[in-house]
């Protein structure tokens, strides 16, 4: 139903803006900090949202990356962040893959790229079995990752 399509794109909208208003705002010192108690920081859990979002729905749908594999290999599950300070130009590249690839997702969804979707099972144990479980999903992991960063910057110092 349109609406629920549009209402499932608008929330990725919001949660992408959410993103982007820690990564603009933070230091980058601080995008770097991996305060006591934690295993990364805040420049991983954002990029990890755009290295998920493409093994989610690309992948499963055996499609290739609007990003470079070597960014998924980098911040895919599974993955730990390497400490350094992002310089200026990471962050601008960061912004517009946020930007970018929740345009180019609604897009392709829009043209009926994701025909082909390989049925899997989340680690949160919910079970995608086409593009528009992947889709929701993804909103869903996004979400999770908000709250970290929330709470990693509120640690941060």
């Amino acid at each position: 139903n349109q609406y629920m399509k549009e209402q499932v794109f608008a929330l990725h909208v919001a949660t992408r803006n959410n993103l982007l208003t820690y990564l603009e705002n933070v230091s980058p010192e601080q995008l770097a900090q991996i305060p006591t108690g934690f295993h990364n920081n805040i420049w991983w859990n954002i990029a990890h949202c755009v290295a998920q979002q493409q093994i989610l729905c690309y992948k499963l749908s055996r499609l290739n990356f609007v990003v470079p594999e070597t960014f998924v290999d980098t911040y895919k599950k599974g993955t730990y962040p390497d400490r350094h300070i992002p310089t200026a130009e990471e962050i601008q590249e960061l912004r517009s893959l946020l930007i970018s690839t929740q345009k180019q997702l609604q897009a392709d969804y829009e043209r009926g790229v994701f025909s082909n979707f390989t049925p899997y099972t989340t680690s949160y144990g919910y079970a995608l079995t086409c593009i528009e479980d992947a889709i929701h999903f993804n909103n869903t992991h996004e979400g999770m990752h908000l709250g970290v960063v929330i709470a990693l910057n509120y640690f941060a110092k």
